[in-house]
């Protein structure tokens, strides 16, 4: 009996195998293909987006339940046929054992109910079963069918993954790496990186930019999607702009201007970004106000310890040679730093290019304003500040300032009327105009100027000369006049002396004190009255040697007058020139009367003329 048994526990084994074979080639299957849809949705989402991650722990949950799930679900399907099936099985299909194999399973098995049956009936029964039973193989009765289906089930699964495997190792370790949750990268045949920095200017155009690796083509364009705050997506084409490296190069999508922060994705090919890209936006620096102080030339001040300073209106620039510059700006915005720039003029094409370098200013505290002094460039048309702020940013169309350069004149000088007034008698000036008297053999002139020089007036001298229009220059020097007005009262300039002076008081060259030391420099303005003596004065004769004057010769002056420039060659301010002619006193008696006669003639014209508008004329 023992001998039947074990050869239907062999076949129950077989049957047990083969059960289980088609069991596990489904549950593997299921395996196979769950973990490849799970690997082709993770590389399909990727290539757009970085599959979230809570997607790859719910994919990866969702696997291991399923395959739990449809074990389970085998295992309780595994029931293997019993002893006494397979023995009923193998009398159907060998007919030679009748029913003897049931039979003797039946009645030798513990706690079989044999009673009123005869014991040597059964262990006939049993022999003639184990008898036969040994003349066959019970375990080629086994369905090996499920093995079939179980090879032709798993084997093109195993042929389609496995060859996938074979011919992408990598991508398949990476993508079941990433199954288990692991922080891996899927590969691309492309590789994009995102070089565009983070902050731009508010309301420029942003172009983005990024690094392609791998295999790409010059005329390939690919997608920028753009989520703005607040504002629905949009999509710029991502295009070729140059290459960097064998395979490598630089593609760009440009922008509209934008002040909206927004993130971005690119994707070109079967490539795009691991991560969105971000861009804020920071207004530029603004110059709102530009302040300018002329800097006269240190020489200006005699003590040599100011520079001296004029206000320029709106920043627009009027200098002179040797000029420099005090500019003051205020920004909307705290700046990192901040430069002065001279241009160049003219139209060739150098105009409005800067001249040699740009200087730096000084920032304030708080960064919000600058400060600089600096000298005047001699071919500069205008200047401009350029400002940069912690960002990097400058200021976009920087305001310009204009620079013109004024003549650089010489001292402006003027002869006054010719007068003879004590400055203490009342009435006007024009009621002492002496202006044309001629000069009595041996006696004086008056002569009274004025003069001004933005820069200063230094010395002065009255030039002459007698005779024609050949003869030599004479200079006279004029001794500057220091005066205490407490005592001598204040200089009267359309006179050229002091109210204390009198009528033939000499004041050579006086130059009038400034009110405020510390803001003007004294000595703009000045002027003087000479008394000139012509009783010593020489000409030449026709022989060469020198002669006294003589009635009928002329005695030509005007006064020279240098402001403080240190230049050698610096030509002095002119006045314009007088004739007198030497006359006799009878003479200058008979234009004294012809001018008194002219007054009166003139007076009486006046009277005249007011009647005329007089009520009631006609």
């Amino acid at each position: 009996m023992q001998q039947l048994v074990t050869q239907l526990k062999r076949w129950q084994s077989k049957e047990r195998f083969n059960r289980f074979a088609w069991g596990f080639a489904k549950w593997a299957s299921i395996v196979i293909v769950g973990v490849s849809l799970a690997c082709f949705t993770d590389w399909l989402v990727d290539r757009y987006r970085d599959t979230p991650f809570g997607v790859r722990v719910a994919m990866t949950i969702g696997q291991i339940a399923l395959y739990i799930a449809a074990a389970a679900a085998l295992l309780f399907r595994l029931n293997v046929p019993k002893l006494d099936s397979l023995a009923s099985k193998a009398e159907d299909a060998i007919p030679e054992f009748g029913h003897r194999l049931v039979t003797a399973l039946q009645l030798n098995r513990p706690g079989a109910k044999t009673d009123g049956m005869s014991t040597q009936l059964i262990q006939v029964v049993t022999a003639e079963a184990e008898t036969m039973a040994a003349r066959h193989d019970l375990r080629k009765l086994a369905d090996n069918s499920r093995l079939e289906y179980a090879a032709m089930l798993l084997i093109p699964v195993l042929i389609f993954v496995g060859g996938f495997v074979a011919l992408r190792p990598t991508l398949s370790s990476i993508l079941l790496r990433r199954q288990c949750l692991m922080d891996v990268d899927i590969p691309r045949s492309l590789s994009i990186e995102n070089r565009t920095p983070k902050l731009w200017p508010s309301g420029d155009p942003v172009t983005l930019t990024f690094d392609i690796s791998g295999r790409f083509k010059e005329d390939s364009t690919g997608l920028v999607d753009v989520y703005p705050d607040g504002q629905p997506s949009e999509s710029y084409t991502l295009k070729f702009a140059e290459k960097t490296g064998e395979d490598t190069a630089k593609f760009i999508a440009e922008l509209p201007p934008s002040s909206a922060s927004f993130t971005f994705r690119a994707r070109l090919d079967d490539g795009r970004t691991r991560k969105p890209g971000e861009v804020a936006f920071e207004p530029r620096p603004v110059v709102n106000e530009v302040l300018a102080w002329l800097r006269m030339p240190a020489y200006v001040d005699p003590e040599g310890k100011r520079r001296y300073e004029r206000s320029q209106p709106q920043g627009e620039v009027t200098a002179l040679p040797g000029c420099g510059l005090r500019v003051t700006s205020a920004f909307s915005k705290a700046v990192a730093s901040a430069k002065i720039v001279f241009l160049k003029g003219g139209t060739g094409p150098e105009a409005g290019k800067p001249v040699g370098t740009s200087s730096n200013m000084t920032l304030d505290e708080n960064r919000l304003g600058a400060r600089i002094e600096c000298e005047i460039p001699a071919i500069a048309s205008s200047y401009r500040i350029d400002v940069l702020d912690d960002n990097g940013f400058a200021n976009l169309n920087p305001p310009r300032r204009g620079i013109s350069f004024g003549a650089d004149d010489p001292p402006r000088v003027n002869l006054l009327t010719e007068v003879m007034k004590d400055p203490r008698d009342p009435g006007p000036i024009d009621d002492y105009e002496i202006t044309g008297m001629p000069l009595v053999l041996g006696s004086q002139v008056q002569i009274g100027y004025a003069a001004r020089s933005p820069l200063g007036l230094s010395r002065a001298f009255v030039m002459y000369r007698v005779g024609g229009d050949d003869a030599p220059w004479s200079p006279l020097p004029l001794a500057p006049t220091k005066a205490d007005t407490a005592k001598v009262g204040k200089f009267l300039p359309e006179l050229g002396c002091f109210e204390n002076s009198g009528p033939f008081g000499s004041v050579e060259f006086y130059q009038t004190p400034s009110n405020n030391i510390d803001e003007e420099a004294p000595g703009l303005d000045g002027g003087g009255r000479l008394n000139f003596q012509t009783g010593a004065l020489k000409k030449l004769s026709k022989d060469g040697n020198e002669t006294k004057l003589e009635v009928g010769d002329r005695v030509e002056f005007y006064v020279a007058v240098y402001d403080r420039n240190p230049d050698p060659n610096r030509l002095p301010g002119k006045s314009e020139s007088r004739i007198k002619a030497v006359v006799t006193i009878g003479q200058l008696e008979d234009w004294n009367r012809q001018r008194d006669q002219s007054r009166e003639r003139l007076k009486q014209l006046e009277e005249k003329q007011r009647g005329v508008f007089k009520p009631g004329t006609n």
